[in-house]
């Protein structure tokens, strides 16, 4: 209960103390602390939530130094209904950026970043996907009771995890800028006004030349 209600100060405070020492209790008590919040009829993704932004803030430094295979991986429900994306029996649903839900925007700003987005059906393509592709770092996108054990499993390499604004497992929705702040952590796009072209009458002006 110490290590929970260090984790919850920790999320109200926007600070996390002993990271550490809160990962380790919770994950090792996880089964009866989440008994205990459904007991007393208090809302037990409290438990996965505070996990998932304890181990944001102990992998960020991590994350960030990362700049190769990185990738992103989004859970299945977030696709339309009307999507008609075919299934690789190894990376998952192959998007066509067809419009009808994030998962297309998503990918196009990935790209930008060079970052890989994967649609995975189950956690068996996740283990595919590490084992082929073998990412050096991941941010994750799922309801926070999937996502605080995906990365719980994948702490083998550093990783962020983004909840999803709505659970049911069909036509779910993320904050597609979550997942793009996430992205700009390691790669972040240079402001366009950065790159403008400097002319030769802007360096008249300034009297280089």
């Amino acid at each position: 209960m110490l290590a929970l209600a260090i984790g919850i100060y920790s999320i109200r405070k926007k600070k996390v103390i002993f990271p550490t020492f809160v990962l380790f209790m919770l994950y090792l008590f996880y089964a009866p602390v989440k008994w205990v919040f459904h007991a007393f009829s208090m809302n037990d993704l409290l438990v996965d939530e505070i996990l998932v932004e304890i181990q944001n803030t102990v992998y960020l430094n991590k994350f960030k130094k990362q700049t190769e295979r990185k990738v992103i991986l989004l859970p299945q429900c977030l696709r339309s209904s009307e999507c008609r994306a075919r299934c690789d029996p190894l990376y998952g649903f192959i998007c066509t950026k067809c419009g009808r839900c994030d998962v297309g925007e998503i990918m196009k700003e990935a790209e930008k970043r060079d970052f890989k987005v994967f649609v995975v059906p189950g956690s068996s393509f996740v283990k595919k996907i590490f084992k082929e592709y073998r990412p050096t770092s991941c941010i994750g996108v799922a309801c926070p009771v999937e996502l605080s054990e995906s990365m719980q499993k994948t702490s083998v390499i550093p990783s962020q995890g983004v909840y999803l604004i709505n659970d049911g497992c069909f036509e779910t929705k993320v904050n597609v800028a979550d997942v793009i702040s996430k992205m700009e952590l390691v790669s972040p796009i240079p402001n366009e006004s950065v790159l403008k072209t400097i002319t030769l009458s802007d360096l008249e002006k300034k009297g280089d030349v």
